[in-house]
């Protein structure tokens, strides 16, 4: 369960996605770890750490890891093994304090996985899927590896084990240059998705290497930086 999880509940309401599938190209997607800070409520105090790990575990498998804590909380971490270059879900696994809160499977067409309730116990089901689908926990990756440019909308179908199937709708809104992230100005992309919950998510991804530089999520932003030596091995 890691930052859309911690920052916000998302609403169990499913959606269909319509059209065809936008073209993902794993190939674009930064290879290595990525911290990022959130700001706490004093100034220079932080509230919080997310650490995003992309690694390749052979030329058909990748591996997506999301690592946070949040005032001091549980450390929540996902990991997603996916597809390349599609990044379509494979297995995903979330834990909280190491702890084993879900696990999924996807094969033939379907998602077979275990989510732990609230008492401890575990409760394992088959889900049918309709068509392709992405783990909606790798959306600000999978963003990264589309076509983008400035006014391109892309719709993404997208499965969460827990909270059922969904449409993420992508817009890259406009090009910008936000300063904060090197001596000059980096050029990017402002990309705003919308989920389930109709939460608005604006990610600001860089051009010239497809860097994840910030995400700010009902007004809470994270922002690339820090130290993320606490969160994972």
């Amino acid at each position: 369960m890691p930052i859309f999880a911690a920052l916000l509940i998302w609403s169990a309401a499913t959606a269909t996605a319509t059209g065809g599938l936008p073209p993902v190209d794993g190939e674009l997607l930064p290879v290595g770890d990525a911290c990022y800070t959130v700001p706490g409520s004093e100034q220079g105090k932080s509230a919080g750490s997310i650490l995003r790990r992309v690694e390749r575990i052979d030329d058909k498998r990748w591996m997506i890891t999301i690592a946070s804590r949040f005032n001091g909380g549980p450390l929540l971490t996902s990991r997603i093994e996916v597809a390349f270059p599609s990044l379509r879900p494979i297995r995903t696994i979330e834990e909280t304090d190491g702890e084993t809160n879900l696990s999924v499977r996807y094969r033939d067409g379907k998602a077979r996985g275990m989510v732990r309730d609230e008492d401890g116990r575990r409760q394992t089901s088959e889900v049918p899927l309709s068509g392709p689908v992405w783990d909606d926990e790798t959306i600000e990756f999978v963003l990264t590896a589309l076509p983008l440019a400035d006014g391109a909308h892309f719709d993404l179908p997208v499965f969460h084990f827990g909270r059922g199937p969904g449409v993420a709708r992508i817009d890259v809104r406009h090009s910008i240059s936000p300063e904060g992230f090197s001596r000059d100005p980096i050029a990017a992309w402002e990309i705003e998705a919308s989920t389930r919950s109709d939460m608005t998510i604006i990610f600001l991804v860089a051009k010239a290497d497809r860097r994840l530089l910030a995400v700010e999520v009902a007004g809470v932003r994270s922002v690339l930086g820090g130290d993320c030596s606490g969160l994972i091995r």
